[in-house]
């Protein structure tokens, strides 16, 4: 192996041990995985899931305001709420303006919801037992700081 194939792959080895960004993605995909299956029988997918659970926080919502609250670009938002409004979940309506939409669940949003809880329940349950409430606490306070840090 030669001096620049050697350079390569010390620095490739650095990112697949030391990037926060592809460590987070595996992480992130790992974790999906369970919530994607545990939430399967509701025919709701993880992306999906915490768009019903936020507008069942905030009631009707403004689009933009909605994506903001979920850290999404409008456009990946947007993209996830149409298989939502296709299966009667999610309304999206004009607003106050033209400019503006805003989207709220159903009746058979809210029903779809209620379901889908007791299934989310089950897999955070799962992970909770697997790395433990306090670590899995701590993990969530770390990453909030380090994304409130990276959006400076």
């Amino acid at each position: 192996m030669n001096s620049d194939e050697r350079t390569l792959q010390e620095a490739c080895s650095r990112v697949v041990a030391e990037c926060a960004c592809e460590g987070l993605r595996r992480t992130a995909r790992a974790v999906t995985q369970i919530y994607e299956d545990a939430l399967a029988p509701s025919g709701l997918r993880a992306t999906q899931f915490p768009i019903l659970v936020g507008l069942a926080a905030a009631g009707p919502v403004p689009v933009t305001r909605l994506a903001e609250a979920l850290g999404l670009d409008r456009t990946t938002l947007t993209r996830n709420m149409r298989a939502l409004v296709d299966q009667g979940l999610i309304a999206i309506a004009d607003g106050e303006d033209r400019r503006t939409r805003v989207v709220a669940l159903t009746d058979q949003g809210r029903r779809s919801l209620a379901e889908a809880l007791g299934m989310w329940e089950r897999a955070q349950a799962s992970v909770e037992d697997r790395f433990g409430h306090r670590s899995l606490q701590r993990l969530h306070d770390e990453l909030s700081r380090l994304t409130d840090i990276v959006r400076v």
